[in-house]
């Protein structure tokens, strides 16, 4: 089903997928080999994710993403994206994943009597709000996900979900942060994969992620100009691959790859710049330049050795925090893994949530790479057809056993990749200066959280310090400070990051315009 052809109705299904991305695609695939009724709801107009971003169906580009690194979650794409057989629900964001209510089915069903409840709807309130066991998951068979799509609200119930909503960049804030041309390396990759789009002239890509080569390569065959990519690790760090021979061995591809990438880049003479970090941006208007400090062995910034390149884009990435908002916002158990993706959604063997039936996949469970979430996405969908009854344990431990291997293979490489793209700690910290917008959304300054925190010692949370200074109350919902924000907690109080937690998730997870609640049927 496209986009044009939903209709705002509250409808159900068997299994709901949230995001398109290699999870999604390669789950979708398996419950439909098995007869599974399937419907895929994504923000964007076409199947893919972030990782693939296709272009619009009516613009060609000619040799789409044609590197090797990408041919796995192509061919997951390809399998899927032309399918009739799937409900896809484009241009769709899923505003919470609700327990069913008897008083919304009553109401869709009633058509307007007034009556007292039938027993059946007495008997469904009973079974929803009965409390679960100690060995139970909490939650009922069923949920209904409230959607807004292109002609409205309105709520689809599933008999199981699968929650696959990717990631996105770890922001970091520094002096100019804010101005335009500061990007997330991951948004200007968008522009020039999708429709091979240059989102500027000069650049300069800053971060500890491996992320940043892939952009300056495609950048440059796009025909932009690359200043420098700055890494905040030490050239010495990025050695600790060989101490991990069995691994880079398998995946010996990926760093061939890379070093094609180095060569290609010091061919084109583009500085690769190791031990350093972004610390300002300036210009009058948008961005003209970027500042970088070389950082100490100790991991402390000196801001004595700096160098200056004229640039009109920089491009930052420290790695990616995990789209927790929504499972946050069901309730479901999480867990602290900073450099994995920040707030993660625990769960068993089959990717099942601590919520019964809402299971999950990709970067929410941990930032594993792509080919990692294709993997998880078809172990999950064993699971649902295990949890509905479609497979026996037996027959549900050997569909999954091969993506269980090449996942554990997967798994191991992340997790060399992670320890190497590990900016210092303390990094964030240092560089943000005092009138460092903290909450771009509130205008608030890293200096005003201080002195609040400084003057209410009771403040212990990123809730409470929502209530008390409006920080993270924006249209982002605290996505873009939300990070920063824990850290100057935690650094003023002396605990963890995960010890301040996260801002409370509540429907709607994201912003709604109120046109759309009075053309739907939410209630």
């Amino acid at each position: 089903m496209g986009a044009s052809d939903q209709q705002v109705s509250d409808a159900t299904c068997d299994v709901a997928i949230i995001g398109a991305g290699p999870s999604g695609l390669a789950a979708a695939a398996v419950l439909r080999e098995h007869g599974v009724g399937v419907t895929v709801i994504d923000e964007q107009p076409r199947a893919g994710g972030q990782i693939l971003r296709q272009p619009p169906k009516n613009f060609s580009v000619a040799h789409w993403l044609p590197a090797k690194l990408y041919y796995r979650v192509k061919a997951a794409l390809h399998a899927v994206s032309e399918r009739q057989d799937i409900d896809w629900r484009f241009q769709s964001t899923v505003l919470g994943i609700l327990r069913p209510s008897a008083y919304r089915t009553l109401r869709a069903d009633a058509s307007g009597a007034a009556g007292p409840e039938s027993a059946a709807v007495r008997s469904h309130m009973e079974r929803q709000t009965s409390v679960a066991g100690p060995d139970q998951k909490l939650g009922g068979d069923a949920h209904e996900l409230w959607i807004q799509g292109p002609s409205g609200c309105y709520l689809l119930r599933a008999n199981a979900v699968l929650l696959a909503p990717g990631c996105y960049e770890r922001p970091l804030a520094f002096p100019g942060w804010t101005l335009p041309g500061v990007m997330g390396a991951g948004a200007i990759q968008g522009f020039v994969k999708s429709q091979q789009f240059v989102p500027g002239n000069r650049f300069v890509l800053a971060g500890s992620h491996p992320l940043q080569l892939v952009v300056a390569d495609q950048l440059l065959t796009a025909g932009a100009q690359v200043a420098a990519v700055v890494f905040t690790q030490r050239k010495q760090q990025a050695l600790r691959m060989l101490r991990h021979p069995f691994v880079a061995l398998r995946h010996h591809r990926q760093l061939l790859e890379t070093s094609h990438i180095l060569r290609r880049l010091r061919r084109a003479g583009v500085p690769v710049i190791f031990g350093h970090t972004i610390v300002r941006a300036d210009g009058a208007h948008a961005v003209e330049k970027a500042t970088i400090a070389e950082i100490n062995p100790s991991g402390t910034i000196d801001h004595h050795k700096t160098h200056v390149f004229e640039c009109d884009r920089i491009g930052v990435c420290h790695g990616f925090l995990a789209s927790s908002e929504l499972a946050r916002q069901t309730g479901a158990d999480m867990h602290w893994k900073d450099h994995a993706g920040g707030w993660l959604a625990r769960h068993d063997d089959w990717l099942e949530s601590s919520i019964r039936n809402l299971f999950v996949a990709g970067e929410i469970t941990s930032v594993d790479g792509a080919d990692a979430a294709l993997e998880k996405g078809r172990i999950a969908a064993v699971g649902i057809l295990r949890s509905l009854g479609r497979l026996d344990d037996n027959r549900a431990r050997s569909l999954a056993s091969n993506a269980r291997k090449r996942l554990s293979h997967l798994q191991r490489f992340a997790a060399v990749l992670q320890q190497l793209a590990q900016p210092p700690a303390g990094l964030a910290l240092q560089t943000m200066s005092d009138d460092t917008l903290l909450c771009r959304c509130e205008s608030i300054q890293r200096g005003e959280l201080q002195r609040a925190l400084a003057d209410n010692k009771h403040v212990l949370s990123a809730d409470a310090a929502k209530l008390l200074t409006r920080v993270g109350m924006g249209l982002c919902q605290g996505r873009l400070c939300g990070d920063n924000v824990a850290r100057v907690i935690a650094d003023a109080r002396g605990v963890q990051p995960d010890e301040v937690g996260p801002f409370q998730a509540q429907a709607p997870v994201k912003p709604v315009p109120l046109a759309a609640l009075t053309r739907g049927r939410c209630s």
